[in-house]
């Protein structure tokens, strides 16, 4: 959204949340009252939720009513008592609206969505007693859903959301994937490499990183896409080391890395494979595979290169199966394995972790009935609310394989699932005011890709070494120095290490200077980012 004039936007505010609190309460502005229609002797308690609406123009909130997952849903909330008024915020207004609302921090409703607030600013929320500790609220009402969720099937939750006290201020969505029934399944991040060119020029697939520059110089060479041009490139950005070309290097993903494995905080700066990966990177540039006029490019500048069919090879999912039809004339993409590049250091994989916790969901200081908050997600972090939000109602949106795991039935267009209402909460509902609690599983995944995919996705499994491509999700969260340091550190950390490793990769900067980088580093920070990023881990690990 355009930036435009504070007066403006505070008019477009004020409209919003009137309009908002209005459709809730009826606009008279008095306190809810107890539901009379609720079962014999009880009363069903409100509470009043604010978050934004979802984002798919097919599948509305709005429009839930005529859904069956959402009548599952709404039966549970009947079956805890609580009556449920909703101010949903259209998505592009509300980061402003939800800025604008906690820091006025007054009638406020009882449970938020908070998502759009840097940890900075919420805990600065929570210390102003705007939100409440979740922590004796769970002890004194919980009927134990809470704890089940957090301590036995997403332990990792409770280390990423405890601050340094320990206390904890917001809930969460929760997501694992697991592959068999147990077994975590991470996905990888990988370099892809066109298929169809190695079948049609009778290529081996590479299995060294010699090797994969070799067979990008043959793939243009012999116009491997058949336009009489010799345009067939890599597409990889150095600036960062989020690409998966630096594993093969035995680099991290990021200036700060987690070593899961070894419960070790690392930089690439500092680990073994950094020169040579840059002696690798410059050589792809010299041999003119690697496109530079990409590097901090656009992702529709990257995309029309991919539709122009001259993408040879990129970084992305290992399962990913969406590039292909953007393809103009149509392709295939193969995932590899880590290649080796240096004698004695092992390839790593990138992996996105198969436990995620992400989003933020607290109660304010104004929610009159905390209880009744407490029961509301008990609900959510029910068994049954998860099987709901994910995979939808058995037999309607989902079945059982012959392995006994859940696959999807209808993989349709929204738009059509649209007309027939059979959609699992999460396109309903998901990164509203209900939170996600997933269990996800690797079959249905590999139901829905080629042999060769899949094989690659087995084979990465339980490949190691690794790095993940989400540090912070083995960081707890930073006290008040920590975070300000952090602050302070990393905005000009970044930006040097991004055009240091940009300049190094063109070889507009000599390697020949490297003792002065490594002092223009540690002079910036760096080594007192990894000691703050260790301590962090070491304090993610102990929390039990």
């Amino acid at each position: 959204m355009k930036k435009r004039k504070k007066p403006f936007m505070s008019a477009i505010v004020a409209v919003v949340l009137i309009a908002s609190v209005a459709a809730c309460s009826g606009g008279d502005g008095k306190p809810e009252e107890a539901d009379s229609n609720a079962p014999a002797g009880q009363q069903s308690a409100k509470l009043r939720l604010l978050g934004p609406t979802g984002s798919n123009k097919f599948i509305k909130f709005e429009d839930r009513e005529k859904y069956p997952v959402w009548k599952e849903v709404d039966k549970l909330l009947t079956d805890a008592n609580l009556q449920l008024d909703y101010e949903l915020v259209p998505n592009e207004q509300y980061n402003v609206v939800i800025k604008t609302r906690m820091a006025s921090g007054s009638n406020l409703p009882d449970i938020v969505n908070i998502s759009a607030l840097d940890n900075t600013t919420v805990l600065n929320l929570a210390k102003q007693g705007v939100l409440l500790d979740l922590n004796p609220l769970i002890e004194k009402y919980s009927n134990g859903n809470i704890k089940k969720m957090y301590e036995q099937e997403f332990p990792y939750a409770k280390k990423t959301t405890t601050t340094s006290d320990g206390k904890m201020y917001w809930f969460s969505d929760l997501h694992k994937k697991t592959y068999q029934g147990t077994d975590p399944a991470p996905v990888s991040l990988t370099m892809l490499l066109r298929k169809d060119w190695l079948d049609k020029l009778s290529l081996p697939v590479p299995t060294s990183a010699e090797e994969y520059l070799q067979t990008l110089k043959t793939m243009r060479d012999k116009d491997a896409n058949g336009n009489g041009q010799k345009d067939e490139v890599l597409v990889y950005d150095p600036g960062s080391f989020s690409g998966p070309i630096a594993q093969w290097f035995g680099l991290g993903t990021s200036i700060s890395s987690v070593d899961v494995e070894n419960k070790k905080v690392v930089s690439p700066w500092y680990q073994d494979g950094i020169k040579d990966y840059f002696r690798y990177l410059q050589q792809l540039v010299k041999e003119g595979v690697l496109d530079t006029s990409l590097i901090g490019a656009t992702g529709e500048q990257k995309q029309q290169k991919m539709t122009e069919n001259q993408v040879a090879s990129t970084g992305d999912y290992n399962l990913e199966t969406y590039l292909e039809p953007t393809i103009k004339g149509g392709g295939e993409y193969l995932p590899l394995m880590p290649l080796q590049a240096v004698d004695g250091i092992a390839p790593a994989a990138q992996i996105e972790p198969p436990f995620l916790v992400w989003q933020k969901y607290a109660i304010t200081k104004d929610s009159k009935n905390v209880e009744a908050a407490i029961k509301y997600f008990d609900t959510i972090y029910s068994d049954k609310y998860a099987e709901l939000l994910y995979w939808g109602i058995e037999g309607q949106t989902y079945k059982k394989d012959e392995s006994g795991a859940n696959v999807f039935i209808n993989n349709a267009s929204d738009e059509e699932l649209a007309k027939t209402g059979q959609v699992p909460g999460l396109r309903l509902f998901g990164d509203t005011v209900f939170p996600r609690v997933q269990f996800a599983n690797l079959e249905f995944e590999l139901s829905g890709v080629p042999k060769y995919k899949a094989d690659n996705e087995l084979n990465i499994l339980k490949y190691k070494p690794y790095f993940v491509n989400m540090n912070d999700n083995y960081l707890a969260i930073p006290d008040d120095q920590q975070l300000e340091a952090k602050t302070k550190i990393l905005t000009n950390l970044n930006t040097y290490s991004t055009e240091l490793a940009t300049k190094l990769a063109l070889g507009q900067k000599s390697l020949d200077n490297w003792d002065q980088y490594m002092a223009d580093l540690k002079k910036l920070g760096l080594d007192q980012l990894l000691e703050i990023d260790q301590q962090l881990l070491d304090r993610y690990n102990s929390i039990q």
